[in-house]
């Protein structure tokens, strides 16, 4: 597919052929995800599109029948296994779930939400009902923080507070919360940032999975007395990941 852009015949558009080196030398030093680079993958698909339209032209009389049936395989096999890697359809812990584990971790990383928000949401019902406007959720990553917001409000939670991305852009809110449910941190990274931290729930899910919650940070605190005022914590909790 890459050739094209930088043989002879596809001089004119070496400069797309480029902007795809470029960037991939790049995210491969810096440690990019894999699919950073997925935008430029149907340009490359239509460069290689356009080679082998040029090599099956030479065979002039099986042209029609190479086309056609090539064409359709290629289109068939690349959408199985497309679907086998890239869609959430192999049965969790399975020999084909642990494949597609080893090329990309997003459905590790999804499993487990429903139960982490229900632990939240424990913790949250034990708090006295006329205090609950105090308190708030802190996740440490995207991935907490978007569970709580995708299952939070069913259990009346407040939205999830985070300086990971561009969850950093949203704030902590008009009313900074005085007590904080604080998941995604270990407890070193908890009583660093507050004066007063204690457990409150471990997070765990019913498949054994082990992903970032569970192995990195399963536990869920409840802190207080923030060691520096709010706007001064969040200029500095802003983090990328």
């Amino acid at each position: 597919m890459y050739y094209f852009l930088v043989s002879p015949a596809g001089g004119r558009f070496r400069p797309l052929g480029w902007m795809y080196l470029v960037p991939l030398v790049l995210f491969a030093f810096a440690g990019g995800r894999f699919y950073y680079l997925a935008p430029a993958y149907p340009m490359l698909m239509a460069a290689g599109a356009v080679l082998g339209e040029g090599w099956l032209g030479r065979l002039a009389h099986a042209r029609a029948l190479l086309c056609g049936r090539l064409t359709w395989a290629a289109l068939a096999a690349g959408a199985v296994f497309g679907g086998a890697l890239m869609l959430p359809i192999a049965p969790v812990n399975s020999a084909w779930w642990k494949a597609t584990s080893k090329v990309h971790d997003n459905f590790a990383e999804e499993i487990g939400w429903p139960e982490l928000v229900e632990k939240l949401a424990e913790i949250h019902a034990a708090w006295p009902e006329d205090e609950r406007q105090k308190l708030g959720i802190l996740a440490g990553n995207y991935g907490g923080a978007g569970a709580v917001n995708l299952y939070g409000p069913a259990y009346g939670l407040p939205e999830a507070i985070s300086g990971i991305n561009s969850y950093w852009l949203r704030g902590f809110g008009r009313r900074p919360p005085e007590v904080l449910i604080v998941v995604g941190f270990s407890r070193r990274e908890a009583e660093r940032i507050f004066a007063e931290c204690e457990a409150a729930g471990r997070i765990t899910n019913r498949y054994g999975v082990e992903n970032e919650e569970t192995r990195f940070h399963p536990d869920v605190f409840v802190c207080r007395g923030l060691r520096e005022p709010w706007p001064e914590f969040w200029r500095r909790h802003r983090r990328f990941g």
